[in-house]
């Protein structure tokens, strides 16, 4: 049943920033998707879908202008069929390329390399910056469309992906994913070399990776990696022990009992460096309400 409540939305960020919103509600079905959009506009809201967190930033500490949604397990299912399997929106990439890894389906092992849902990592076009991105599997997405308020299906090339955006993400309030359908190909027989193979990926991303409450890659890339930009400036940037780049991956933040305040500022402060050294305005990767 659709119900709106107040609550502590500290978990719904991977980098774990103290913060609490008035307003927040989980979604099972469309018909909750209608009531939420209404309630919004009746209460002249924003409105903001959360995913698995790995690429947002709470930098309030207490929300009252917007209304956070979650979809809950309704939209939480993976269905195989001959030629491409159907995933929910709110199904873990990571569950779900173990599954695929399972019956052999090598082409998604970089799934289980991103702590993502289905429906942030189509919007974000996830990858492993290696070749891999969502694009390369997606075959059609099925999303709720806010401002015709009725679901449609969106063709891979509709969903204009390209570097870490889509169409989603470009008109963040106006569609919703609610499941996408995925390319079955380049399947093997030796499952257990598979599995080896998608254990000694995990192995290599989780051991060159900072430790702490963090949301992956704070920049995008540019001309250079962002980790270099970053490097060149990160003796004159204003950090403390609370929030700070880690040196052993310096794209990444690293929360120690920080704020959402502190992390923002300490982003903001490394791009106005970094437009001064370089004349470039380097674009978040992270999603900062």
């Amino acid at each position: 049943m659709f119900k709106v409540i107040s609550k502590d939305i500290t978990k719904y960020s991977t980098i774990r920033t103290p913060s609490y919103t008035k307003y927040f509600a989980i979604l099972n079905n469309v018909d909750d998707i209608k009531k939420a959009i209404n309630f919004s506009k009746k209460n002249n809201l924003r409105f903001k879908i959360l995913g698995n967190g790995s690429n947002i930033l709470f930098s309030k500490d207490l929300y009252d202008d917007i209304l956070f949604l979650k979809l809950g397990d309704g939209f939480k299912s993976i269905q195989f069929h001959k030629s491409y399997v159907e995933i929910g929106g709110n199904y873990s990439l990571i569950q779900a390329g173990r599954t695929l890894i399972s019956k052999g389906y090598s082409n998604f092992i970089f799934f289980n390399l991103i702590p993502a849902t289905i429906g942030g990592a189509i919007r974000q076009n996830a990858g492993t910056g290696i070749g891999e991105e969502i694009q390369d599997v997606c075959l059609s997405t099925l999303v709720y469309d806010i401002t015709q308020n009725k679901t449609i299906e969106l063709s891979c090339r509709k969903l204009c992906f390209s570097y870490r955006n889509s169409l989603i993400k470009k008109y963040p309030n106006r569609y919703l994913v609610l499941s996408a359908k995925f390319r079955l190909a380049d399947k093997v027989n030796n499952i257990a070399k598979l599995t080896s193979d998608m254990i000694l990926r995990v192995k290599e991303k989780t051991d060159r990776e900072p430790k702490g409450y963090c949301f992956g890659s704070t920049f995008m890339n540019s001309k250079m990696s962002a980790w270099e930009y970053i490097d060149s400036i990160y003796d004159d940037l204003e950090m403390n022990n609370k929030a700070y780049f880690s040196k052993k991956h310096k794209n990444w933040i690293i929360n120690n009992n920080g704020t959402g305040e502190d992390v923002a500022k300490l982003i903001k402060n490394a791009q106005k460096l970094i437009n001064k050294k370089f004349n470039i305005d380097l674009k978040e990767e992270v999603d900062i309400i």
